[in-house]
Formats: C-alpha cells, sequence, structure tokens
C-alpha cells in the first residue's frame, strides 16, 4: 500500500466547490482537496510504408492525351512539345509505365484501360511512399485487464473523442504535451504515475489493424500500408490534470477518481472537462494498489510541520479556514473535524 500526498490548497477552491457534489447521489460524500496528477504517454517515432492516391500532374495529363490521340512514339512526343529526345520526359513516361497507366508496343505507347480511366478521372492508381511517423501513445497501466481502450492519440484530439459532441471536438485545442525530463523539479511534491510500460516496437507491430485504423484517420488520403523495419523509438511525455478524489463517508475505502483538464492540461482552457477514459483507469490504479490519501510517505519531521500550515474550505460558503477550526469565520457553520 502507498500514500498519494495530496496537499489542500487555496488554489483549487473553486474546483472543490463546484466539483464537491458530483458524486453525492452515488453516496460518494467526501471530496479531497483537488490536487495536480501528471499522467503517463509516451511519443514514439518510427518509418512507415504509406499509400495513397496518385495525383495527375499537368504534365502526365499531357503525356496521357497525346498517347490517346496516336502521337505515341518517343521520338514523335519530344517533336511535338519541342523538346529533346533525351531530356526528363523519358523519366517521366517511366514513371506513367510504371504505375501501369501505359506500355510500350513495338515502340510506341499505349494507353492502358487503367490510364484511360485515371485520364478521365474514373480513378486514381495507388503509389507507396516511406515516411517518418510520429505519434503519441497511452501508458498501460498496471497492464488492467479490461482496459480494452486504443494504444493511441492524437494529442491535438479529446481522448474521449468518441464519446463527445462533433462541436466540442472540434474546438478542442490540444493537450499540452510535457517532456518528462524536464519537469522532474516540479512533480516532486505531485501525484506523479510513473511510465512503466513502454511501448516497443513488436508491441506495436501486433496492434497492426489498431495502429493501421489510428493512422488512418490521422491522414485522410493516406492509408498505411507496412512497417519499413524494427528502428522504433519512444520517449517519456507528461500531461498534468487536476485529480478529484472522492471517498465514502462511511467506507473510504470505496473511492472514485475524477481527471479533469485545467490550465496546464489544454492549450485553450475553457472549463475542468471530465476526462471519462482516464478517470476510468486512474481509479482502477487506486483500487489495485490499495493507494490512500495520506502522509505515510513522508518523515514524522515533515508530516508534522506540514499539518501546521494545512488548511480546509467551509464546505457551505467555500472560506478558507485553519484545519483546527470548528466553525466558520464567515458563515458561521460548524466544522467537521479534519482526520
Amino acid at each position: 500500500m502507498k500514500n498519494w500526498n495530496i496537499k489542500t490548497t487555496a488554489a483549487f477552491q473553486k474546483e472543490w466547490r463546484d466539483h464537491k457534489d458530483e458524486h453525492s447521489t452515488d453516496g460518494y460524500d467526501t471530496l479531497k482537496s483537488p490536487f495536480e496528477i501528471y499522467l503517463p504517454f509516451w511519443k514514439c517515432k518510427q518509418n512507415i510504408v504509406v499509400e495513397k492516391d496518385l495525383e495527375m500532374d499537368r504534365f502526365s495529363k499531357i503525356l496521357l492525351d497525346l498517347i490517346s490521340i496516336g502521337i505515341s512514339s518517343h521520338s514523335e512526343i519530344c517533336r511535338f512539345l519541342g523538346i529533346d529526345e533525351d531530356n526528363f520526359c523519358t523519366m517521366q513516361l517511366t514513371f506513367l509505365e510504371n504505375h501501369r497507366l501505359i506500355e510500350l508496343v513495338d515502340s510506341n505507347y499505349k494507353i492502358t484501360p487503367g490510364g484511360f480511366d485515371f485520364l478521365e478521372d474514373r480513378s486514381k492508381p495507388k503509389t507507396r511512399n516511406t515516411e517518418e511517423f510520429d505519434y503519441m501513445a497511452k501508458e498501460k497501466i498496471d497492464f488492467l485487464r479490461n482496459d480494452m481502450t486504443s494504444d493511441f492519440f492524437d494529442p491535438l484530439s479529446p481522448i474521449d473523442d468518441n464519446r463527445n459532441s462533433i462541436g466540442k471536438n472540434n474546438n478542442f485545442s490540444g493537450y499540452k504535451i510535457l517532456e518528462t525530463h524536464k519537469i522532474q523539479g516540479e512533480i516532486k511534491d505531485k501525484v506523479y504515475i510513473q511510465h512503466s510500460n513502454n511501448p516497443t516496437y513488436r508491441k506495436i507491430a501486433d496492434k497492426r489493424t489498431d495502429f493501421a485504423d489510428f493512422f488512418n484517420k490521422m491522414n485522410p488520403g493516406k492509408a498505411f500500408y507496412d512497417f519499413v523495419d524494427s528502428e522504433f523509438e519512444s520517449h517519456k511525455r507528461n500531461i498534468c490534470f487536476l485529480g478529484f478524489w472522492y471517498e465514502k463517508e462511511d467506507n473510504p475505502d470505496d473511492r472514485k477518481i475524477d481527471i479533469r483538464q485545467f490550465e496546464k492540461s489544454v492549450e485553450k482552457f475553457e472549463e475542468n472537462e471530465l476526462e471519462r477514459e482516464l478517470s476510468k483507469k486512474v481509479t482502477d490504479h487506486v483500487i489495485k494498489n490499495e493507494i490512500r490519501v495520506g502522509k505515510a510517505d513522508l518523515p514524522k519531521e515533515v508530516q508534522k510541520e506540514t499539518e501546521q500550515k494545512e488548511f480546509k474550505f467551509c464546505p457551505e460558503c467555500g472560506k478558507e479556514l485553519k484545519i483546527t477550526a470548528k466553525f466558520c469565520t464567515k458563515c458561521g457553520t460548524k466544522q467537521e473535524e479534519v482526520k
């Protein structure tokens, strides 16, 4: 069992008031002070083969038009265009031939059925290129058996994009992705879930269908065809969210964690949007690892010093009070003892 040292802070007083009764109808009547939580993600990079439609360029159209009206030998084409026979025209004809749009028959070019379809814009041949693909992958926290969520996500789209309205997804500004090695100083006294299940080429290849669907969704007009090789890079990243720890007063072991966006989470913050998928993952993580709120992980002298600085909020009016206050100094409401 480990403890999360969730400190009471005035910084999130408004958020506490706004969400303290979020789950009261389900019996979760106690909300600890909201806290910053750094969740683990991965930035990945690898080379892939991409397939896309061949687009008609102006010179290809000229060549196909000429061949279609009988100007079909290499010398005739160059003479008609007024260019030398050894120039780039040869390379372009080879390109059309390689894509089976034309074929060479007895020193004359002939348009194939596919070439006619391409010329008349009825269909397009496919072309394949190698591209370097950068993307984000989610940490599989604890490898939870019931975690059926996608491994990949686009940081410019909400993680819950399949649950949100189209308008909400379109207005999303993107997550603030933090480089883990640059934030070590600011996370030492915050809730931080460690990176533990790093992605590898083998893990990605085993999810080939999901990966292809993800790439195709992110890149309209392109289609994933194959991995170039097993070369693979992964780098630790984090996103900072606001955590809300709810528990039942008569049964503190029954707890629920909400993960919400705030200023540090997204590029353009508007409201404390609930992250449903991440909330479930973190709640499962807390329950599985028997995590509690407390100070058992701190030295006793540090605990004592911290307790002297702590305060609480009045549940009636939200006034900041000393941790030992028995009545609210603003509205007079009797305060429960903080244990």
